[in-house]
């Protein structure tokens, strides 16, 4: 509810608050403020924070190239 909202849930685990963080910052655009970027660090260690970063990205660019394409969403069929 929180998320849908564009709110921060608050019941995020630090990791999970700094993932929230980083996400939000760079789909916001611009620089990861340093701040963000040196706690998310501290926590995930470069290669996590890369891998974070690379994820943000990818799902940006599916998103993108499906909205721009028009594909709807699958339909379930269970």
């Amino acid at each position: 509810m929180e998320l849908a909202a564009g709110n921060r849930p608050a019941d995020l685990t630090e990791e999970e608050a700094a993932a929230y963080d980083v996400a939000t910052g760079l789909l916001r655009g611009g620089v990861l403020a340093e701040p963000v970027y040196r706690h998310a660090l501290s926590l995930f260690g470069q290669p996590g924070l890369n891998e974070l970063i690379y994820l943000v990205g990818h799902y940006c660019f599916v998103s993108i190239t499906l909205n721009g394409f028009d594909i709807p969403a699958p339909r379930d069929h269970s």
